[in-house]
């Protein structure tokens, strides 16, 4: 008897704190306005990210879904004492990253202090920062991006037609079939690495070794540490095996990036005083730069992160540009009557209908669903709801993107929204939305102080990608009818994570 009452007190207590606890969260918190809502019940201690269970991205997704759809566009989960929101509505979106850019340009604390500990992306805001970023978008504006983009071009084409014959020839010779994902990720992955290690300094072995280390880490990352979502011993706990593996790849990587960085500065001083210098890379840039804490380890963090960004976010967004532009021929075939047109009239510059294909499926399918997470310096009213100092901020690049508040027929792949007197001409996505009447009506790479920096180069990069292909004739998009994949279809199905590939 006494055990069954002492359990009636205790399960009486637990009712008690979830309804304390659950009416703390809705009542006014500042200005009148209360926390973003969340799922019931939300416990002490654990907070209610049991809700998604398993924690994967899938399932993180799905309840998301149901939150926003049951509450609006602002919602939030609690992890314990942490309180993260999820915010998917354009107008407050640009409201907080452009009109209130400095209050929420600020980092979540990273549990984990490995390859991100020392990048600009995760640097907490303030003076490091601003050097690190200005650096970096020194370089990525300099004028021999260009002529490496360009010799890049080249080597994709050279590489897409070594697979076509290797695949000819299995074929005796007739209808080769060529799936180019993994070309597009041989090509993008050496034209970022010799903007960040220089030309002629990564070898072809080491260039591939590279590629793997980054491919195996990738894989290991887990899941839910793009939301922050998880306390570090309970990622530990969960996902033990893999973090040894990840430990385990992440040394092989460093010491594979020391030796690039290494016969860089070997190569730098072979070449002062010589009349025709060698253009500067990302690594140059870093040589130069006059900061105490900038050592080893911290150069070759900034190296993943500058080769990390750039190769899976352009890979990912070329693999559903091509998807879209297979499977709707119509809108290929204009593509490439555009490109001749204008190749014969000698108007090189101009590319409106190549931006907005890019732009279309910037809008459709970006590679990451949500931006890196952002955090708050102080309490702030966004909207209806107050934003508390510390809490973990995510925006929902996807669901903005398709919202059908903003875009006719948002599930449509459409380019033309995109030309001039479109809904989409006045929009644009390099530029962080730093105007404060600029519509914001998509981000796939962020807005205001923490927008990405290498922006202008993705986009001249896929654009140059389509011009380059589909000005040459010798290849044929469209969907296999030889070989082993005759007959499959173009599966738009997505592959969340935190970059959303197509599921095949």
């Amino acid at each position: 008897m006494p055990l069954l009452l002492l359990s009636i007190i205790l399960l009486a207590l637990l009712l008690l704190l979830i309804t304390i606890s659950n009416s703390k969260n809705r009542k006014p918190y500042c200005n009148g306005n209360s926390l973003p809502p969340s799922s019931w019940p939300c416990l002490p201690l654990i907070g209610n990210q049991f809700h998604h269970y398993p924690p994967t991205i899938t399932s993180l997704t799905e309840a998301l879904r149901r939150l926003h759809a049951a509450h609006g566009p602002v919602v939030s989960l609690w992890v314990g004492s942490k309180l993260a929101i999820f915010i998917s509505c354009h107008d407050l979106a640009h409201r907080a990253l452009v009109h209130m850019g400095t209050t929420f340009a600020h980092r979540p604390a990273s549990w984990y202090r490995g390859l991100n500990s020392h990048c600009v992306n995760s640097a907490t805001y303030g003076s490091r920062w601003g050097l690190l970023r200005r650096n970096l978008c020194s370089h990525l504006g300099a004028a021999h991006v260009k002529d490496v983009l360009r010799s890049s071009g080249d080597r994709l084409i050279k590489i897409l037609e070594s697979a076509a014959a290797a695949a000819a020839a299995g074929e005796d010779g007739a209808g080769a079939v060529v799936a180019p994902l993994e070309t597009f990720r041989h090509a993008v992955f050496g034209f970022f690495a010799a903007l960040c290690f220089g030309q002629g300094v990564v070898e072809e072995d080491m260039l591939g070794r590279l590629r793997d280390l980054h491919a195996e880490i990738i894989s290991l990352i887990v899941e839910l540490d793009a939301f922050h979502l998880l306390p570090a011993f309970l990622q530990v706990v969960c996902y033990f095996p893999r973090w040894r593996k990840l430990l385990s790849a992440q040394k092989r990587h460093h010491l594979l990036v020391t030796t690039i960085i290494a016969a860089r500065r070997t190569r730098r001083e072979e070449v002062v005083g010589q009349d025709a210098a060698e253009p500067r890379c990302y690594v140059d840039t870093l040589l130069g730069l006059e900061l105490e804490e900038l050592g080893e380890d911290e150069m070759v963090s900034l190296c993943w992160e500058y080769m990390n960004a750039a190769v899976k976010t352009t890979t990912t967004a070329l693999q559903w540009i091509m998807a879209r532009l297979v499977l709707h021929q119509e809108i290929q075939q204009k593509l490439r009557n555009d490109i001749a047109s204008r190749r014969a009239s000698g108007d090189h510059q101009q590319r409106p209908f190549v931006e907005a294909v890019v732009l279309e499926a910037l809008r459709l399918h970006p590679p990451a669903h949500y931006l890196l997470a952002h955090t708050t310096d102080k309490d702030v009213s966004l909207g209806k709801h107050v934003i508390p100092r510390g809490s973990v901020v995510n925006f929902g690049v996807a669901t903005i993107g398709r919202d059908e508040t903003s875009w006719t027929d948002p599930g449509v792949f459409r380019p033309e929204r995109f030309m001039e007197g479109g809904e989409g001409s006045g929009v644009h996505c390099t530029s962080g939305g730093s105007s404060g009447s600029e519509t914001m009506k998509m981000i796939p790479f962020g807005a205001g102080r923490r927008a990405c920096p290498g922006a202008a180069v993705a986009m001249t990069r896929c654009c140059s990608r389509l011009l380059r292909i589909w000005s040459c004739r010798r290849f044929e998009w469209k969907r296999a009818t030889t070989g082993a994949v005759v007959g499959e279809s173009v599966d738009m199905t997505e592959k969340l994570g935190i970059i959303t590939e197509m599921k095949t």
